[in-house]
Parts: structure tokens; C-alpha cells; sequence
């Protein structure tokens, strides 16, 4: 089973063929803590609500497809150690249909994780209808071309999920004990933005929506008063599709350049007694989440926005890069909380060879550096994919899965998960679900590739990298 449940008593017998499980609410149940009894009387499932039941059934249906219709008899006690469980799909780099994401999403739900973190804006695309600002998706969603890694094409590029798809994938999600965190990256990231609203940028020069992969220098004006205003109203239009808790907006990779030579933003930087722009960063941030926070909402970023050293402790930091000078750490020290998504472990765009399932399996969720409070104040985990590099569905779903169950195993048991050696084994006996949803999932012989086989793909994926990108990546991540 995966994930593998905290308890599980072995007793005598087995449940009577074609036995149909009760269902039964038990209100003393945590939200996500289920039970099942499985005895020569019959099969019944407890939760404290839908979301319980739901786990209850899927770790029945695993279950099933270990042992046929001769159920062995036992009792289980179920629950999870984080609270947030997460899976991150790209679609601003490349859109992916309704259909697919729901695929992603089912798939996901058999394997208990409870967040869809859904990265719906970047420099490459803006991809949800606006009612508030149209030339967001009107202009922001289409490209004019595609020139990412090895592919080099000219032809205009678009999609964007109308409101009422929206509302369908909220829905959807929702039938699962999942919650849809939409993501808005800011301040950096915004090129598509700009591309439709270009006066709020530092330049209020016009731009293109990006047609490659990397780190791009416009941002939003952190000086104009005007940006704030367009972004509360943008908020408030995407606030009435996602429902939910969380909220990202970002933070990540926005270099400085722009912000130092704008009028505005220096000024703002001398009214507000802020010594630089990282402190700027950290202003920008704080008032946008201050507006969420104002809305019932709490504020994810990246954890470059705790640079500065001024972020509010209210607001969530995920961590993919190291913990630069502590400020991660600084920040879980006044309160903060944290989710952890680090590149080596948690993302899963790259190739098996350069991030095996081992590597997936073995991130550690209270790390060292965090301090005294770091494992208390870590709310989960997430695995990404990045899609600059994936056009194609199956090739999406080769690379999640089954990494994506071994992230959901390590939010669901944290540092008390078994042996990778065990996890491996109960995942080649559940194989078939991939299968059953449809999923083009990795084979077992991929999962842990040799030397040359992983020597192999980093090659072939250093491939989308030409000399004169990495350097400018080098030089945009020494302004960030």
C-alpha cells in the first residue's frame, strides 16, 4: 500500500468473497484519519467525513489489487503526519488539457495527496480567463513561438482555461479531499503580464510574451501605486474561482536590475526606509499578502522573498534552493512556516538518471539547519514539474509518476517512513493502479537508472542548454 499506513494489526481468516465494504462516520476521527476493519463478518470503512472514506477506499482498493478477493483479515489506523501534501503542475510553460489534468489529479488523489498546486502564471503565458483585465488571457496566453531546449518553432502558441473549466477542475479536485492553490508569480515572472499591460513595469516599454526558458529581467513596478491597485483587483477576480486556503504568489527569480534604476522604485525605497531591493522584494511581497491575508486567504512565496530579512512571518515560504545566510531559518524562528519542495528531491522534470525515486524518496523533512522549531513549523512537501521541456502528455506522466506517489508517501510518514528498499517493493505490487487510471508511468527498470543510463539522460537533457543561456541564467541569479 501506498502510502504505507501507520497501523496495521494481522489477524486470522479472510473476508468472505465479494463482501461490499460499510461505510460509516465517526466524528471523533482527525479529517484525514481513517480506519478499516476487514474480518470473516465483513469489510467496514471509517472517516470523520467524505475525505476519510475516500483514503479508506483507496487503500482498500490497493488492497484488492494485492490479493484478489481473498482479503486477509486485519484492522488499520491510518493518518498522516503533514497536513499539506502537495503536487505542482506547470501549465504556463505549456498548456495541458481538462482532461489531462484531471488524469493527473485522480491519480494523485489514489495516492492521498491533498493540494494541486496549479502554476497558471509565468513569463510564458498567462492561462485563466479574466473578467477584470481580458488582455490577460486575450494577449498574455499566446506566444509566438516555442523556443525551448531542442525545439525551435515559429508558430504562434496559446490555450487558457475558460472560468467555467476552472470551476470544473475546482469541483473536481474537490470530490477528492483536494484543494487547488493557484499560483501568480510576482514580482518577476510577469512577462506575459506586461505583455498585455506594459505601463506596470519599470520601463512601460512594450513587451513579448517569453518564447524561451529562463530567468527575464522585466518585473513589476514595486514604486507605481497603479501596480498594487491592478493586482488587489486581479486577486479578487481570481479569488472568486479558487475557494481555497492558500494562495501562491511566487517571489522567486527577479532580478534587481530594473527596480534599481527606476525613479519609482527608489523613491518608494526612501519613503518606506528600505535599504535594498531585497528589502523591496519583501515590502512588495508583504503587501500582497497583507491584501490575501485581508481576504481570508494565506500567502505562499519561493523563498527568495525572505531575503530581504523583512517578510511577514504569516506568510508560508516553500524551499527549493538552500537556505541562503538562514533567513529560512530566521523566518521559522518569529513564527514562520515552511513547505518543503527542494530541487534534488522534489522536482521531476528532470530525467530518472539526474533524479532517480530514491533521490524522491529520501528528502528529508526536518532538516538541520531549520533549528529548534524547524519540524514543527514544516507544513509538508511538494513535487513539481516544470513544463518548459514537455509538450507531450505521456511524457508528463512518465516523469511524475511514480515519483509523485514517493513525495506522497513522505508527506503522509514523514521521517518515519520505511525503508526505500520496502517502499520500492510495495510499489512494483500496486503497479496496476497506473494502469487502471490510464497513466503512463515510468517502468519499474526506469525508476533507479545505472551509471550509464544516468549519465545518458543528463546528457541528453544538458541538451536544451545553450552556452549563451547558461551564462545569462549565471547572470541573472547573482541580481536575484
Amino acid at each position: 500500500m501506498i502510502p504505507q499506513p501507520k497501523k496495521i494489526k494481522r489477524t486470522e481468516g479472510t473476508a468472505p468473497q465479494g463482501s461490499l465494504a460499510e461505510e460509516r462516520i465517526c466524528p471523533g476521527l482527525g479529517g484525514e484519519e481513517y480506519r478499516i476493519s476487514i474480518s470473516r463478518e465483513g469489510i467496514y470503512l471509517s472517516g470523520s467525513g467524505e475525505t476519510g472514506l475516500f483514503y479508506a477506499r483507496t487503500t482498500l482498493e490497493q488492497l484488492r489489487m494485492m490479493h484478489g478477493e481473498e482479503l486477509p483479515c486485519m484492522e488499520i489506523e491510518d493518518w498522516p503526519d503533514y497536513s499539506y501534501r502537495s503536487f505542482q503542475i506547470d501549465c504556463a510553460r505549456h498548456y495541458f488539457s481538462v482532461e489531462e489534468l484531471k488524469k493527473m489529479i485522480r491519480m494523485a488523489a489514489e495516492f492521498k495527496l491533498n493540494y494541486f498546486h496549479w502554476h497558471i502564471s509565468d513569463d510564458q503565458g498567462w492561462r485563466i480567463e479574466c473578467k477584470r483585465y481580458p488582455g490577460l488571457h486575450e494577449i498574455g496566453s499566446v506566444r509566438q513561438g516555442d523556443h525551448f531546449g531542442t525545439c525551435r518553432s515559429d508558430e504562434k502558441y496559446g490555450g487558457y482555461y475558460s472560468r467555467r473549466e476552472v470551476g470544473e477542475i475546482v469541483d473536481y479536485c474537490g470530490k477528492f479531499g483536494i484543494e487547488v492553490v493557484p499560483e501568480i508569480d510576482m514580482p518577476g515572472h510577469v512577462t506575459a503580464i506586461l505583455a498585455a499591460y506594459p505601463e506596470l513595469s519599470c520601463l512601460g516599454e512594450p513587451v513579448e510574451v517569453g518564447r524561451k526558458a529562463g530567468i527575464f529581467k522585466e518585473l513589476f513596478c514595486a514604486g507605481k501605486e497603479e501596480t498594487f491597485v491592478f493586482i488587489e483587483n486581479l486577486l479578487d477576480d481570481m479569488l472568486e474561482l479558487f475557494p481555497g486556503k492558500y494562495f501562491h504568489i511566487g517571489g522567486d527569480e527577479a532580478p534587481k536590475e530594473r527596480w534599481r534604476g527606476c525613479p519609482c522604485c527608489q523613491k518608494r525605497m526612501e519613503e518606506e526606509g528600505l535599504r535594498n531591493a531585497q528589502e523591496l522584494q519583501g515590502y512588495f511581497c508583504n503587501r500582497i499578502a497583507s491584501y490575501l491575508q485581508s481576504r481570508g486567504r494565506t500567502p505562499i512565496v519561493w523563498n527568495e522573498a525572505v531575503y530581504g530579512g523583512n517578510l511577514n512571518k504569516g506568510v508560508a515560504v516553500q524551499l527549493w534552493t538552500e537556505d541562503k545566510d538562514n533567513q529560512i531559518r530566521a523566518h521559522l524562528d518569529k513564527g514562520g512556516t515552511a513547505i518543503l519542495a527542494m530541487v534534488d528531491h522534489c522536482y521531476c522534470d528532470y530525467p530518472y538518471g539526474m533524479h532517480s525515486l530514491k533521490d524522491m524518496y529520501d528528502l528529508e523533512t526536518a532538516p538541520a539547519e531549520f533549528g529548534e522549531h524547524g519540524a514543527e513549523s514544516v507544513l509538508g512537501a511538494e513535487c513539481l514539474v516544470w513544463t518548459e521541456f514537455i509538450r507531450e502528455n505521456d511524457r508528463l506522466e512518465e516523469l511524475c509518476w511514480p515519483r509523485f506517489a514517493a513525495l506522497a508517501e513522505v508527506g503522509w510518514c514523514g521521517r518515519k517512513r520505511p525503508s526505500y528498499e520496502d517502499f520500492r517493493e510495495r510499489l512494483s505490487a500496486v503497479f496496476g493502479l497506473f494502469e487502471k487510471y490510464g497513466i503512463h508511468a515510468t517502468k519499474i527498470e526506469g525508476w533507479d537508472p545505472d551509471e550509464e543510463a544516468a549519465a545518458r539522460q543528463t546528457a541528453q537533457f544538458q541538451m536544451n542548454f545553450s552556452e549563451e543561456e547558461r551564462m545569462e541564467a549565471r547572470m541573472a541569479q547573482e541580481d536575484i
